[in-house]
This record gives C-alpha cells, structure tokens and sequence, in this order.
C-alpha cells in the first residue's frame, strides 16, 4: 500500500511539475506575444473567467469523489446530472460573463476575445475538470492531473503560429487558438477517461442532497480561487492596464513557484479523507508534516524567486524589465500563500468546506481594502503589500481552525 501511495505521489508531483512549466512557458510567451497593456487586459478577463468557471459544475465533482468512495457505480450516477448541469450552467454563465467583462475589463477587448476566452473558461474546461474527477474518484489520481494538463499543454502550440501575425492580429487570433486547444483537450481527455471509468449520459435531475453538497464545495472554490485571481481584476482599475500587467505576470511567476505544495496536497488528500472518517495520530502528524513542509517550501521558492529576479525581463522580454523590482516584494507572500493552501485543502478533506470559505472570505476583504488604500499612491507595490497582508490573515485563521479540528479529533480519537 505505501509503495503505491508512494509511486502515486511521485507521479503525480511529475505531472504537477509539468504544469508549473507549461504555465510558466505559456505565461513567458503570452508576456513576448503581447505588450504588457493589453497583456493586462487579457489577463484580467481570463482571471475573470476563471472565476466565473468554478461555477459551471456546482461542486459535483467533489460529490463524485465521495460517492465513488462507496461505490463504484456513483461515479457514472453522478456524471449523469453533472454534464447537464455543466452545459446549462455554463451557457447562462457565459452570458452573464459577456455582460460583467465588457464593463469590467478597461481597455475593453474584442467581443470575439471574450466569447472565446469565456466558453472556453466556462465550458470546455470545467468539463475537463469533471473528467479529472471522475478519474481521480476511480484512483487514477496521476492521469486525472494529466487530463487537467492536456488543454493546457496545447495552448502551448497555439501561441507559437501568432508570433508570425502582425501585432494587431495577434490577440484575436490566439483566442481563438486558445479554444481549439482547450475543445481538442477536452475530447482526448474524454476518450482517456471512458477506457477507465463507465460514464451514463442519461441525464437525470440531482437530488436535493446532491445540489446542497455540491454547492458548498463551490462556494468553497469560489471563494478560494477570489485571492488568486481578484487582484488582477482590480489591478487593472487601479494601476492601468501596462502596470496591470506587469503586476500580473510577476504574481503568475510568483504562484507557479508554490505550485509543488499543490502536488504534495492532492498526493496527500486520500490519507486527510481516511482521517476524517477514523481520527488517528498518523493523520496527525501527516497534517504537522504538511504544515513544515509547505511552509520550507514556501520560503525557499520566495528566496529563489528574489533571487533570481534580474533574469526575469530576459525571459519575459524587455518591455518586462519591471518585474525585476516588483518580484522581491510578491516573493515574500510565498510562504504565506503556500500555507493559506495547505490549511485550505486539510479543511475541506475534513469535511469543513465553509470553514475553509469563512477564513479566504476574510482575506478577500483584506485584500481588496489594501489595494484600494495603497495602490492609488503606491502602484504595485502597494498591491503586492496588501496581498502579503490577505494572504498572512488568511493563513493566520486557517491554520487556527486546523488546530481547532485537530483538538476536536483528538478528544474524538481518545
């Protein structure tokens, strides 16, 4: 059992660590593709969709995790009200997304760029992300991060035709490329999924049980993807679209540097469920073992991130060569954001999805007064201290409801 755990966990951290260099390869492409003003009109409606793209499936996902844990039919029973709902959802999202990024989003972008941005975000990857689920339910943890990968990797080669565009060519053109990649993506990622797991697509309507679970896991991821994403939004009201999208690329640069702590979570998930079921000391000291590793690891990526900061406007072009300054004050919230996550998965594998909502909520009010505070007189600077601050009082409450549940199993236990 350990040695399967143990080949899992190396597998997919490998397939984890792909996507911290695809994403870093595709974020230094887009940043040579594009000045940084319209890269950070772009990057705001893509966080924005990203948002907007929690919501498509309703948290079903996670409720096909726990009914495939009891029964190996529960995964296609779920599927069967999953797609549906992904596919309603999504089209009435895609419109309210059209409507609130057209006013969000100064500089605005093409009708044609958010339509692709938006269903490709709204559509085609929260369907990807049910067919990650479905694999990781059957234990297919590895491939089901592969899945997630595959539409991803190939926005990789969609970005590379555009560099032989003229400049005005170059955003319309990559939208749209950026959505075949996601479309092929999703449909090799559904070919994958069917020769691992029966899928039944006779819809059917979800129980009230089913809808209530779902939706407070997609409160949770909601309101956990706002800190991540909600900056570059209002960055782009605050600071203007160039220092936007500086800010942006450094902070992208910033969290694909802590993304390993993600790996050692999902590695990590199965044994957290296990412990919520059966309280034991191994579950335990697996939660104090995450907590020193996720913070070691948080401070020697933002160390190696200021570090490494003069090489970053090689990278990402000279029209870039701001990044240098700003990477020094977002590296030191990497600590702080890979222990906000650490805290946030332990939560939510002990069943405590609102617990989890109720200290990211917090962060979120945080993070959105000290930009509007210290960016008007500070620039990104002032955006990279407020998000330090949210980060530091989400991991502060998070850790200290971790604790709280701890005691409480511990009594449990004993």
């Amino acid at each position: 059992m350990k040695g399967k755990l143990a080949r899992s966990s190396l597998q997919t951290s490998a397939l984890l660590a792909a996507r911290v260099a695809t994403q870093g390869l595709v974020l230094i492409l887009l940043a040579r593709l594009l000045e940084p003003a319209t890269y950070g009109s772009f990057a705001a409606a893509s966080s924005l969709a990203v948002v907007f793209g929690i919501l498509p499936n309703l948290g079903s996902g996670f409720v096909m995790l726990a009914r495939g844990a009891q029964d190996d039919n529960g995964i296609g029973e779920v599927w069967r009200y999953a797609w549906p709902l992904n596919l309603c959802l999504g089209l009435l999202l895609l419109l309210a997304y059209l409507c609130v990024a057209n006013v969000a989003v100064h500089p605005s972008l093409p009708l044609s760029v958010l339509l692709t941005v938006g269903s490709s975000e709204l559509l085609l990857m929260p369907f990807a992300m049910l067919l990650s689920f479905a694999l990781q339910a059957r234990g297919r943890v590895p491939l089901s991060q592969f899945v997630q990968w595959l539409p991803l990797g190939l926005r990789v080669l969609a970005i590379i035709p555009c560099f032989n565009l003229p400049p005005s060519q170059r955003l319309v053109t990559f939208a749209f490329m950026q959505w075949l990649a996601s479309f092929i993506g999703a449909a090799i990622g559904l070919r994958i999924t069917t020769l691992h797991t029966s899928l039944k697509w006779r819809p059917r309507k979800a129980t009230w049980h089913e809808l209530k679970t779902g939706t407070s896991y997609a409160v949770m991821q909601l309101i956990a993807a706002n800190p991540t994403e909600i900056d570059k939004i209002i960055a782009l009201r605050t600071v203007g679209a160039y220092e936007a999208g500086i800010y942006t690329a450094t902070a992208r640069a910033m969290s694909a540097a802590v993304m390993p702590v993600t790996a050692m979570l999902l590695s990590a998930l199965p044994q957290l469920f296990r412990h919520a079921q059966t309280p034991s000391e191994e579950g335990h000291r697996l939660i104090k073992l995450i907590l020193g590793a996720s913070f070691a690891w948080g401070c020697c990526s933002g160390l190696l991130l200021s570090l490494t900061s003069p090489i970053l406007p090689i990278l990402f072009g000279p029209s870039f060569v701001a990044m240098t300054k700003l990477m020094p004050w977002l590296a030191a919230a990497a600590p702080m954001l890979a222990l906000r996550l650490s805290a946030g998965s332990i939560l939510m594998a002990l069943g405590r999805p609102l617990e989890r909502v109720s200290f990211e909520l917090c962060g979120i009010v945080v993070l959105v007064a000290g930009i509007l505070v210290l960016a008007p007189t500070y620039g990104t600077r002032g955006i990279a201290v407020a998000l330090f601050a949210a980060e530091t009082s989400m991991t502060t409450l998070g850790w200290w409801l971790v604790r709280r549940r701890m005691a409480h199993h511990h009594a449990y236990s004993g």
